[in-house]
């Protein structure tokens, strides 16, 4: 292939790359639509987008809870050895990091059950 091509085909694979993040963005931060209806029985394309949603959602924030988590372990690891093995002070940071919701469900998606990112 001569030079040119290449630099064509580089320039090409970023430009996907880059429609392909635009497009995912797009899903992920439109908001779903408002139903006027009084049907109560969803329809297949409703559940659908709501679950890609949902999945789409979950693969930016299931990262982001894990590594909120691990940190929150690492931190309770440190405190419960500083304090020689006192639960009262590591065990409030261990599971306030580690609980929580870990990915993200339709209805949390659609504000009918809540989200919560630290344990209690």
């Amino acid at each position: 292939m001569p030079p040119d091509n290449l630099e064509g085909l580089a320039m090409n694979r970023h430009s996907l790359r880059r429609q392909a993040l635009v497009l995912v963005a797009v899903c992920v931060l439109l908001p779903l639509p408002v139903h006027a209806g009084h049907d109560d029985a969803p329809s297949l394309l409703s559940e659908g987008g709501s679950g890609t949603g949902a999945a789409l959602a979950s693969l930016v924030y299931a990262p982001l809870k894990l590594a909120y988590a691990a940190g929150g372990l690492v931190i309770a690891g440190i405190t419960w050895a500083w304090t020689a093995g006192d639960t009262n002070v590591s065990g409030p940071i261990y599971r306030s990091s580690v609980g929580g919701d870990y990915v993200i469900t339709p209805d949390q998606l659609l504000r009918e059950e809540p989200l919560s990112f630290a344990g209690q």
